[in-house]
């Protein structure tokens, strides 16, 4: 049998086979979570299959399915190594790449064979699956927040059928490997509100915020000197967990009227982190500073929460979750973070993080210290789209910036519940308000 005939029947196949409704039930929720063009590829098969010369002088075109009215635009892209063949659905009146239920092939530029097959699970780069031809089977490796959590999963279909096929046909022959409920798209957005707001209303603020070492602004609304409490009089500012701290103030404030107290976020918790060894230089070297600070004002948001003293230091941390796992008192890699808030963000809406960064530090002895502090806003806006808003001390900076950071090093989160009613807190310092 001539290529050019088992072509023609493979596209027989599958449109018998989606036509019979043999690949989902209806009202499936994957058919929900993946936006499919599995019309428009069967339409196109015979020029996606041809030779490259007829791909890459094909006009970009789109294509309305009679299925699901949805908009396909397919165009192609070339490279010295590759040519690249898009479909891509329409959102909002445009055809972005990165868009939840594009596919991507691509193809060898030196022979026209067929390379892997890029498909998108989220309207966001880094959340996508690759499928590869492996003889007479394929094989998928599945990316979440930029890591790959599952690799190598085999699909009983044939490359050029997989080409043909719905991807909900991928995740019913994938399902009992592959945890696709974790690229649903979440509820609505309504759940996230409250920590969209608070971004909102920060980033405003950042560019009015002092920043100095040690600083942070104590419970009558000053900026003093952490370890002192002596009030700054030259250029007041915050330091990192200064930041954090006037970030939960602004939700404290908002609901009691008053800001935390400086030495109830210094309380440390001997016995519950640290060994033997780490005690000896409690007072000298201070290696747990971090990681008190952040469960403290956790503590202190808990119990705005729930009414009552909260007394276990540990009530808010974050454990470990699926593909990472987190260590006591120490916390996650902070390469893991990526897939950490996704997680965070889709099971536990509603939240934001103080992170306590930590590594292998000092000689004589060598101990774990926790040496800097950060705010995260993991959410989901009311698009449905996934974001990470990364703030410490006076900045925004980003997840990207703070792996490369701190590559290798470990990264301890507490749950902090956000509030509307957050309002950035006024320092009162006449040296900062001059």
């Amino acid at each position: 049998m001539s290529r050019k005939a088992a072509w023609i029947l493979l596209i027989v196949f599958a449109i018998v086979v989606a036509e019979y409704g043999a690949a989902y039930p209806p009202g499936s929720t994957w058919r929900k979570a993946v936006p499919e063009h599995s019309e428009t590829r069967r339409q196109l098969a015979t020029l996606v299959s041809g030779p490259l010369s007829t791909v890459t002088a094909s006009q970009s075109s789109t294509y309305r399915q009679t299925t699901s009215r949805t908009q396909v635009r397919f165009e192609t892209q070339s490279s010295a190594d590759y040519v690249y063949l898009l479909f891509l659905n329409e959102q909002r009146g445009r055809f972005p790449i990165a868009g939840r239920g594009n596919w991507v092939i691509r193809r060898r530029a030196e022979d026209g064979a067929f390379d892997q097959v890029k498909i998108f699970l989220a309207d966001h780069a880094d959340f996508f699956v690759r499928i590869f031809p492996r003889g007479t089977r394929s094989v998928m490796d599945v990316i979440m927040a930029g890591d790959t959590i599952y690799r190598g999963v085999a699909i009983p279909f044939e490359f050029e059928q997989v080409l043909l096929r719905p991807f909900a046909d991928i995740q019913r022959a994938t399902q009992e490997i592959v945890d696709w409920g974790l690229f649903e798209p979440p509820p609505a957005g309504a759940e996230y509100a409250a920590v969209e707001t608070m971004v909102d209303r920060l980033r405003p603020a950042l560019a009015m915020l002092p920043d100095a070492e040690d600083g942070a602004m104590d419970r009558h609304g000053n900026l003093v000197f952490i370890e002192s409490l002596v009030l700054q009089d030259q250029e007041p500012g915050f330091n990192c967990s200064g930041f954090a701290k006037w970030v939960v103030d602004g939700i404290y404030h908002s609901l009691t009227g008053g800001y935390l107290d400086i030495e109830a976020l210094k309380v440390r918790h001997i016995g519950v982190r640290g060994h033997r060894w780490s005690d000896r230089f409690e007072q000298e070297r201070d290696p747990f500073f971090g990681l008190d600070w952040s469960r403290n004002l956790a503590l202190a948001s808990r119990q705005l929460d729930y009414g009552e003293q909260q007394s276990d230091p540990t009530a808010a941390d974050v454990g470990s979750v699926a593909f990472a796992r987190a260590v006591p008192n120490v916390g996650f890699e902070v390469d893991e973070l990526s897939r950490v808030l996704y997680l965070l963000a889709r099971n536990e809406p509603g939240y934001f993080y103080i992170g306590s960064l930590n590594r292998e530090f000092g000689s004589q002895p060598t101990l774990r210290q926790h040496v800097h502090i950060v705010v995260i806003f993991p959410y989901f806006d009311a698009q449905g789209r996934y974001r990470v808003v990364v703030m410490e001390r006076n900045v925004e900076s980003s997840l990207a910036s703070l792996q490369r950071r701190y590559a290798g090093d470990a990264i301890h989160l507490v749950r902090v519940r956000a509030s509307e009613q957050f309002q950035p807190p006024i320092i009162g310092n006449a040296a900062f308000v001059e």
